[in-house]
């Protein structure tokens, strides 16, 4: 019953590896997004070298794949991070592993887990942050949400009054327009230099990961555009991954001058049709701003964002060195941690998109020069 590893590259997978991946997705349902998929992993390793697959196996059966990106010093983070809104150890159901066995074998001492989905508890009692992923499920023949009442009137207020002055609202799927992919990026990265933040989409694997997967082939995992147009003229885009019938999108832009109209919220409205008919059955809108995915959802799970620690004794060691982090934090009282809190969070963003010193020093002299403005941004000036 001894359980063995092999670490191998993303590109040296064979086609059985591959095989037996896909199906462990495909029996359980936590873990059929395109982001825990075989082909996204590879899709990472087209653009970055550091993209390995430790391969788990009892009795010289395989039980389980861990994707990530291999850094020094016995770290690791998802592959694609920051752009893998998920993670996890795949398996089939039942596999009698642990996780952080399975860590001290891949010879990982930190795992930095996005969006941890765990669904048949190799790690256990992991700590961290617990969050929720949302999804809008279109196998039903009437899909419902948590929309209020009132909240609904104003959206088709807002269309009324928004078709009255410039036209009928449209969706494209999948948009292959190239000048409307990068009006979508253009807005987006005008978006993220309002707001002070980080531009995630400037280092060149993100650039060439996502243009990629853009001009792939739809037959497998590609990048799917979807656009909504107003009186023929591309107001809204949501940018992302589709595998299938599952669309995972990442870049959310709009025509700043349709702000008044609510664009978002007639967007994931009406949206559902066009999924539908384009043999789309769930659209995941993942984490973060619960406050408008909630209403506009019909499904959620709960994961969570946390650094798990192996069993080898130096990950031990590091454990016990970030409970101590942990509780001085803790005691510096609310404010002070969640300030700090976000601060780590945002340089991890860094050290996940920059990959050499000079751009994560560039990264981090931003982050500070910008908290002024994301400070406004937070408070709703922007």
């Amino acid at each position: 019953m001894r359980l063995t590893c092999e670490v191998v590259k993303a590109s040296a997978l064979s086609d059985l590896d591959l095989g037996l991946w896909q199906a462990m997705c495909q029996a359980t349902d936590l873990f059929k997004s395109p982001l825990l998929s075989p082909e996204w992993t590879q899709a990472v390793a087209s653009v970055r070298d550091d993209v390995y697959v430790a391969i788990f196996r009892r009795m010289g059966k395989v039980i389980g794949f861990l994707p990530h990106h291999r850094r020094p010093h016995r770290f690791a983070r998802p592959a694609g991070a920051p752009f893998a809104d998920y993670s996890a150890l795949i398996t089939f159901p039942n596999p009698g592993i642990d996780g952080r066995q399975a860590l001290k074998l891949a010879r990982i001492d930190r795992f930095q887990a996005i969006g941890l989905v765990d669904p048949h508890n190799v790690f256990g009692e992991t700590g961290g942050e617990a969050d929720t992923a949302y999804g809008i499920d279109l196998s039903f023949d009437e899909t419902t949400n948590n929309v209020t009442r009132k909240h609904r009137k104003n959206i088709n207020r807002h269309r009324r009054n928004m078709i009255e002055m410039h036209g009928d609202v449209g969706f494209i799927l999948t948009d292959r327009d190239r000048g409307h992919y990068d009006q979508m990026m253009r807005l987006k990265r005008e978006q993220i230099l309002r707001n002070g933040l980080h531009d995630f989409l400037a280092p060149p694997w993100a650039t060439a990961l996502f243009e990629r997967l853009y001009d792939a082939p739809e037959t497998g995992l590609h990048g799917s555009l979807l656009t909504m147009t107003i009186g023929g003229t591309p107001v809204m885009f949501h940018y992302g991954l589709r595998l299938r019938d599952r669309m995972h999108p990442w870049v959310s832009s709009y025509d700043p001058s349709f702000g008044v109209f609510s664009p978002g919220s007639i967007f994931l409205t009406d949206c559902q049709a066009v999924l539908k008919e384009n043999g789309v059955s769930y659209y995941d809108l993942s984490t973060g701003q619960s406050h408008y995915k909630d209403s506009f959802s019909n499904t959620a799970y709960d994961v969570r964002h946390t650094r798990i620690y192996g069993a080898s004794s130096s990950a031990r060691f590091g454990a016990g060195l970030a409970n101590v982090a942990t509780r001085v934090q803790g005691a510096m009282g609310g404010r002070v941690a969640d300030a700090v809190t976000r601060l780590n969070r945002r340089f991890d963003q860094i050290a996940c998109l920059e990959l050499d010193f000079v751009s994560r020093a560039k990264g981090v002299a931003y982050a500070f020069a910008a908290a002024p403005r994301r400070l406004r941004t937070s408070q709703g000036a922007d």
